[in-house]
């Protein structure tokens, strides 16, 4: 009882900006430029309409509490590391409220961040409202200088996920440089599922082959087809039905 009434208070004592109606404030925000920089995350999945606490639908991602994502600058002129990120949880129970959750000052390029910081993610699953996507979704901002972009996520349990990540409605295009998978308007980055096989796709959007590092572990993608390969020997060494060396 002790734990729960203190969480209630961090709860109120916690950064809240009522957003049931947009402001004068909330309206010049949205003229604000976009921050040169993009988000990819680290396993993609189909897209989804989220309400975004103001009156309309935006959108975003659906990912589970384990998926990451990366950041990169779009202009040779922006410093990730002059870059803020903020972490926002928005509810929609009654009025609209916005909680900010963490700030990032500074960000690495390869680093992986969290869709969902750890911490949210635990007070949010002992209240049973981690996976409540009617009811909240995630946000992360980011800023720098005079700029502003937002990314809004969905959060669905991790074993909920295989559907999603399986796209079939994107295409495959072949330049002289070689395979992208074009889905949803853009060229994806990093893993990629495609009517059940997984890919690998590099930072420029194209696909991978050989051996690849992934945070710490290694797999092999087909020399010919990309694809990911398990349950196999190559070049004497065993990979798993995951995809992994052993």
């Amino acid at each position: 009882m002790y734990k729960t009434v203190r969480r209630l208070q961090t709860l109120v004592l916690a950064a809240i900006l009522t957003i049931s109606a947009p402001t004068a404030a909330q309206a010049a925000s949205a003229a604000v430029p976009e921050t040169p920089v993009s988000l990819h995350m680290d396993m993609n999945s189909r897209g989804v309409s989220i309400y975004n606490g103001y009156t309309s639908y935006v959108m975003g991602y659906r990912a589970s509490e384990n998926d990451t994502f990366t950041v990169t600058s779009d202009e040779n002129g922006v410093d990730l590391e002059d870059v803020t990120m903020n972490y926002y949880l928005l509810t929609y129970m009654g009025d609209s409220q916005k909680y900010l959750e963490c700030t990032v000052h500074g960000l690495r390029p390869g680093a992986h961040y969290p869709v969902v910081r750890p911490e949210t993610v635990e007070k949010e699953r002992e209240s049973g409202d981690l996976y409540d996507y009617l009811e909240r979704c995630y946000m992360v901002e980011f800023e720098w200088e005079n700029t502003r972009k937002t990314y809004y996520f969905s959060l669905y349990p991790e074993n909920e996920m295989d559907e999603y990540r399986n796209l079939h409605l994107g295409k495959w295009e072949q330049d002289n440089k070689g395979w992208r998978y074009r889905y949803d308007g853009e060229y994806l980055t990093s893993w990629v599922q495609v009517e059940d096989t997984w890919y690998y796709m590099g930072p420029d959007g194209y696909m991978e082959t050989g051996w690849l590092e992934y945070k710490g572990d290694w797999y092999y993608l087909d020399p010919t087809t990309g694809a990911m390969r398990t349950n196999c020997t190559v070049d004497g060494f065993k990979i798993n039905g995951s995809g992994i060396r052993v």
